[in-house]
Parts: C-alpha cells; structure tokens; sequence
C-alpha cells in the first residue's frame, strides 16, 4: 500500500464523522433553550432574497449553526477544560475560579452610568417618597469579586469609587453597608447570587437600619441537591453541582404573594421553579414587574417598598416578619412613571437594594 492510499485510510475516519456531524445537524429538531447558559437558543433564519442580499440570512445562519450544532455542550465543556487546564487561561468566557468559586470579570465603573442610574432612583424617590414621610434607604449588594478578584490578581470593579459615587448621587437616601456582614462563602460557588441560609447577618443589617424585628425561627429545607448556577453554564468549566436551600418558618408559610403581572396568588417559595430555566427562581417565583407579599402574622401596619434585582428575591421572606405588607418593585421590567397606577404612597419604609451590575449599567432600568 502506498503512502497515498495510508494517507486517505488514516483521513477517512476523521471525514465520515465530518459526514455524520454535518448530516446529525441538518436532522435533528432544533432545541430552543440552553438550560446551562441560561438563554435562547437561535432558530433559522427564515429564507428570503432580501435576506440574502443583504446577509442577513448568513449572519442568523451562523448563529443557528453554532447554537443547534450537535453534541454542542459535551464540545463546550472540552473547549473550556484545554482553555482553562491545559492552555492555563486565568479566564474563559470571563469567568474565573479562585478559592472553588466561580465569578465574573465585572466591568470597570463608569460614572456616567452610575450617576444615571442613580438619577433614576431619585426621581422615583422625589416622585412618590419624597412628600409623604417615607424613611429612605440604599443599600449595595457587593458582588463575589468584590472578595476575590484584588486578593487573586483579577482585574475588578473600583468598588472604593462606586461606593463614594453612589453616597454622593443617592444622598436622599440613607446608606446602609453590607459589605462586612457577607464573605465569599454566602455565595453559591457555581453562581452570581447569595446563599439564603447564608444571609442572616446581612438580612440583621438592613432590619437594624429599618428599625424593624425580624426575628423568627427558621427552618432549613433542602430543594435541590444538584444546583449549578449560570457561572457553571457560562463557563461550560466542570464546576461541582452544590446543595441549594431555603428558610421557612411559620410566618413565612402563611404568607400571601400577590403578582401583578399574572394576577395570581401564591407562596413564598415557588418549587416547581426548581426544575426549570433557572432554579434560582424558586425564591417569589422569579422575575416580576410587582409583587406584594401580605404578612398576617403581624399587625403592626408597617409597611417596606422594596426596589431590587433578583437578589430581593431571596433576602424579602427574612425581612418580612418585620412588616404586614412588603411590595417589591422591580424597575427593569416596571417602568417607573406607572409606579403610582398601582401603588398609595403613605409614609411606608423605602429600601433600594442593587447588586453593582444594576447601578453600573444604567440602560437596564425603566
């Protein structure tokens, strides 16, 4: 046999799984969600001359091929492990490990957004606080690198800037610093967001500033062994899967959440959120543009309007004993001028509590 011929034998392998990849993609149905990333998977582009000409058809083709290519998860994690081990990248898809936590390169402050962002959250404060007798709070919740990336050599936010930014741009409100009551370890290790059976202290912090009794024996309930977080995904790095938790007491169990947006009413703890797009979900069902969660365990008619991100989500049931009624207001899917359709303003206790990817990308609030 000649050396042609061994060449060809040696290539055919490597061209029928070429064949068998190319004929698999054409095939196989097209999925329509990355549960690891978190996302939408594309779709193809619908044909058209129009679409041609313009390349636009090409352009959503390759986004479809990369999306819906076969076996594209087992190749995601392989491409990230030689990136990760064997190239020895610090990152990959700008996500790190350090001390067995997965976190984010965060981008630098930008003023202007801060400053933006901060200029919304006083027109809604001058709006409908500012002349009713609202106690007024703020409240930033400091991202994992905060407590990795300087120690481990990562590039970081400024959070010595942000902070005197915000104080100076949020000064209608009074300043209440989380940074010294979490460390690393209140995080999940595969995700962005806090533990909430790690939180006490934190939730002990804001209630001191609130002046409001939070006190209640919780419960411990495991929802979920395997939890992987949107780092694991983000990342396709072989992260360890990570027990997820949640706190119940019996206040907490008699306690009504009411969502706008569906019209429903439900519980604090949504568990049929545990096996879906995002687990993290399971705390008040999710994202949502309104929600009131009515406490009758207290008659005491204090009242908290909580303006928040996903972390609210988990850090409203611990404060809830404090209050008979907690409205949750989110301003990126609400927009602001509507507030006053749906809520009276009475003097109720006002906390703006933000992770620093909300008060740094200025565009993401209504």
């Amino acid at each position: 046999m000649n050396d042609r011929k061994k060449a060809y034998l040696r290539l055919a392998p490597v061209a029928l799984l070429f064949v068998v990849l190319c004929l698999w993609a054409w095939l196989k149905p097209a999925g329509d969600l990355s549960l690891a990333e978190r996302r939408p998977l594309a779709q193809m582009p619908a044909l058209s001359a129009d679409a041609l000409l313009s390349g636009d058809f090409m352009t959503g083709f390759e986004r479809y091929a990369t999306d819906q290519f076969p076996m594209r998860e087992p190749f995601r994690r392989l491409k990230s492990a030689i990136q990760f081990r064997l190239l020895g990248q610090k990152d990959v898809n700008g996500i790190y490990i350090a001390e067995g936590s997965a976190a984010k390169l965060e981008d630098p402050v930008n003023d202007a957004w801060v400053r933006n962002t901060s200029a919304k959250l006083q027109g809604v404060y001058e709006r409908y606080f500012a002349q009713g007798g609202s106690d007024v709070y703020f409240a930033l919740i400091p991202d994992k690198s905060y407590y990795l990336a300087e120690k481990h050599g990562y590039p970081g936010m400024d959070y010595g800037r942000l902070t005197e930014l915000l104080k100076e741009s949020t000064a209608f409100a009074q300043w209440i610093d989380l940074t010294g009551a979490l460390d690393i370890t209140d995080y999940y290790a595969t995700d962005s967001h806090w533990r909430q059976e790690r939180i006490g202290e934190a939730a002990q912090a804001l209630a001191l500033a609130l002046g409001a009794d939070i006190a209640q024996d919780f419960r411990l309930e495991l929802a979920r062994e395997d939890f992987s977080g949107v780092y694991a995904g983000q990342s396709a790095l072989p992260l360890d899967p990570e027990p997820m938790y949640y706190l119940t007491s019996p206040v907490l169990e008699g306690a009504s959440v009411f969502n706008y947006e569906t019209g429903e009413t439900g519980g604090i703890y949504d568990l049929e959120r545990l096996w879906g797009r995002d687990p993290y979900d399971l705390y008040l069902s999710g994202a949502a543009a309104l929600q009131v969660i009515d406490n009758p365990a207290q008659d005491n008619g204090r009242e908290l309007v909580l303006f928040r991100d996903s972390f609210g989500s988990s850090m409203a049931p611990l404060l809830l004993p404090g209050y008979s009624r907690i409205t949750l207001v989110d301003l990126r899917y609400l927009p602001a001028d509507s507030l006053g359709n749906y809520l009276e303003f009475h003097g109720q206790d006002v906390l703006f509590l933000y992770s620093p990817g909300i008060m740094n990308s200025s565009y993401l609030l209504k």
